[in-house]
């Protein structure tokens, strides 16, 4: 074969995988659209977590996570709660909000509110996302709470 035909067999095969990349990807910011619920999240949560998680079409998501051994607070008033029930809500529970995208196999973040202040306004990203039939997993690379990486893992609600 002479080099001008290599490359164009090179050019066509190259713009042949982007496509078909491109199509992997926006059919991957089609899938994660709609509710899941939490199947586990590393240590923070406790081995058999409560949440939810919401994309919507527009780009927006809602995730909620809490630990399902919460304590309930004894005054029954929420403003009025013991340290010790402050500290085991805040340790095991997390809710944030805002705007997402999908680049690849990363989903991109934008934090609009958070019951960790920190995270408001941040930029933040999960690697790996896949979704296999009715189960999305990405991991966290930087946990609110510190320590290693975590894999999250939710079920699609029905």
């Amino acid at each position: 074969m002479n080099r001008r035909r290599i490359l164009a067999l090179s050019a066509v095969t190259t713009l042949a995988f982007a496509l078909y990349a491109s199509d992997v990807v926006a059919q991957l910011a089609k899938d994660v659209v709609g509710s899941w619920t939490i199947v586990s999240a590393g240590d923070a949560y406790g081995p058999t977590p409560k949440g939810s998680l919401i994309f919507e079409p527009n780009g927006r998501f809602s995730i909620q996570l809490l630990r399902h051994d919460l304590p309930k607070y004894a005054s029954n008033n929420r403003t009025q709660g013991t340290p010790a029930e402050y500290k085991a809500t805040v340790e095991g529970s997390l809710a944030y909000f805002g705007m997402y995208s999908v680049s690849g196999t990363d989903l991109n973040l934008h934090i609009e509110g958070s019951t960790f202040p920190n995270w408001i306004g941040m930029d933040q990203k999960r690697i790996n996302l896949s979704i296999s039939g009715d189960e999305l997993k990405y991991t966290q690379p930087n946990p609110s709470g510190g320590g290693a990486a975590a894999l999250v893992v939710w079920r699609r609600a029905k």
